[in-house]
């Protein structure tokens, strides 16, 4: 019988995830910090936190979403985040994208604005308006909220 040689396996192994050195929590607790920062001057622009999710995975996710009200105008809000000191990509981020909601909220004379950070690789910011004329009854729901239980 002619011998036949398999490839050989790839290293399914997982990596080491106890992290000795506390570096993930430090990035994560540098984070938070950061997003902290940022409230007040969310909270001066007329947004308000709903929800913080943090899931931890490789890579670790974390999702704010901020519900924001009709009251404070986009220049305004421009004004604020000029103010704001440098503190970074993500604050500068975050606040550059409750403008830009503040924007369409005005533009589109729409009611309450609802931005969902997602904070992972790649970031990215989901916005949902809700029409001023319906009010709100409750938040939009987000399908990564919702458990699925799958049958035969």
């Amino acid at each position: 019988m002619p011998s036949v040689s398999l490839p050989s396996m790839p290293d399914l192994s997982l990596p080491d995830l106890s992290d000795p050195s506390g570096k993930l929590m430090a990035e994560f607790n540098s984070f938070t910090q950061q997003v902290g920062d940022a409230l007040p001057l969310l909270e001066q622009m007329g947004y308000e936190v709903t929800t913080f999710k943090v899931t931890w995975g490789l890579p670790p996710k974390a999702r704010l979403r901020l519900k924001s009200n009709g009251s404070t105008d986009p220049q305004k809000a421009s004004a604020i985040a000029a103010k704001a000191p440098s503190s970074g990509v993500l604050v500068s981020a975050l606040l550059s994208s409750a403008v830009t909601a503040k924007r369409i909220q005005s533009s589109m004379k729409l009611g309450t604005a609802f931005l969902d950070v997602d904070f992972a690789v790649p970031p990215r910011v989901n916005m949902k308006f809700v029409s001023a004329k319906d009010g709100v009854k409750d938040e939009p729901r987000d399908l990564d909220d919702l458990e699925f239980a799958c049958r035969n």
